[in-house]
């Protein structure tokens, strides 16, 4: 059972590590990674610590001409595509694009997302939440597979977040088409199934060499809360009443660099080879949580089930047509 393999490893890292601590010593010369949303927070740190150690990386983005000033920076081999996670159309012609290439793709790093915005439903009337945090990434996994299994041992590591406690996933009402639309619900929902989908992948291509991730990258202050009055990060315990960081915050987020540590850890850490499908935090396994864990640590029951694994994988490739 994959609840069962949560359980951590005593990495040798811990909440404070960076991504340039994760990776020091490392090199990724000849290996290519793609990573949605590499152009700002904690993608970019992602960006900038893999093609620090020598790989090269793609990074797709709605808008290109910012994401190439703001990549324009960093050293090593970075280039920039076009792809919008809620346009299905682009999503389909940039990873078909690079499979064109005849490339292999070593490492996929499905780090972009929105979280609690106002209603707003893309494509066929989906929520957009779940449609672009999972359906986008889903669907770029999918014609992204050709060039992916053509690598030795590749990774992808699929961005989740500790918000996944807040919902499990509405089987019934997916994109609240009959229940009022809550942000937090609908975020909540859009990072189990980011969790999910990391499980889905294990039980689906681990045979063929691949091993796949979910991480919860820490509490960060980044473009991500773009959707959030001052007043409501006031209320969750964020920030104070100018804007800046809170005192309880200041002791519990991360940096950029220190929220891009995991997914670095889980893409390239040898001691991950063969533990596909876990939930990752902290450059650890979290640990499965219950009812006396705290709120901020380990991962629910739910976003690591098997069964829901196989049902949303199955009502994903049919809400796209695959």
């Amino acid at each position: 059972m994959a609840a069962e393999k949560q359980k951590a490893l005593v990495s040798g890292f811990d909440t404070k590590s960076t991504a340039s601590e994760v990776i020091a010593g490392m090199r990724l010369d000849g290996k290519t990674a793609v990573v949605t949303g590499g152009y700002s927070g904690l993608g970019l740190e992602t960006v900038k610590a893999l093609a620090g150690a020598g790989a090269k990386v793609i990074v797709p983005a709605r808008r290109p001409d910012v994401a190439g000033a703001a990549l324009s920076d960093i050293q090593g081999d970075i280039s920039v595509g076009s792809m919008d996670l809620s346009d299905l159309a682009s999503v389909r012609r940039f990873a078909e694009d690079f499979v064109a290439t005849d490339a292999a793709l070593d490492i996929l790093i499905n780090n972009a997302a929105i979280m609690a915005c106002p209603e707003t439903r893309v494509g066929a009337g989906w929520e957009a939440q779940f449609a672009t945090n999972h359906l986008g990434h889903f669907l770029v996994t999918h014609f992204l597979m050709p060039a992916v299994l053509k690598a030795n041992a590749p990774r992808v590591v699929s961005l989740s977040s500790i918000g996944h406690k807040r919902s499990g996933i509405q089987w019934d009402d997916i994109h609240f088409e009959q229940s009022a639309y809550d942000k937090w619900a609908a975020y909540g929902q859009a990072k189990t199934a980011n969790s999910l989908f990391a499980l889905g992948l294990q039980q689906q291509f681990s045979s063929e060499g691949l091993d796949a991730f979910a991480v919860h990258p820490g509490g960060i202050l980044t473009p991500l809360q773009r959707h959030l009055t001052n007043d409501e990060m006031m209320e969750l315990g964020w920030t104070q009443a100018d804007g800046s960081v809170s005192e309880v915050a200041a002791k519990m987020f991360k940096s950029p660099e220190g929220g891009a540590a995991t997914s670095v850890w889980c893409a390239t850490s040898e001691a991950l080879t063969g533990q596909g499908g876990v939930y990752c935090e902290d450059c650890d396994i979290a640990v499965l949580a219950d009812e006396d864990t705290p709120r901020y640590i380990g991962v629910a029951p739910w976003a690591v089930d098997e069964s829901g694994a196989e049902k949303l994988w199955d009502i994903s490739k049919k809400m796209l047509d695959l």
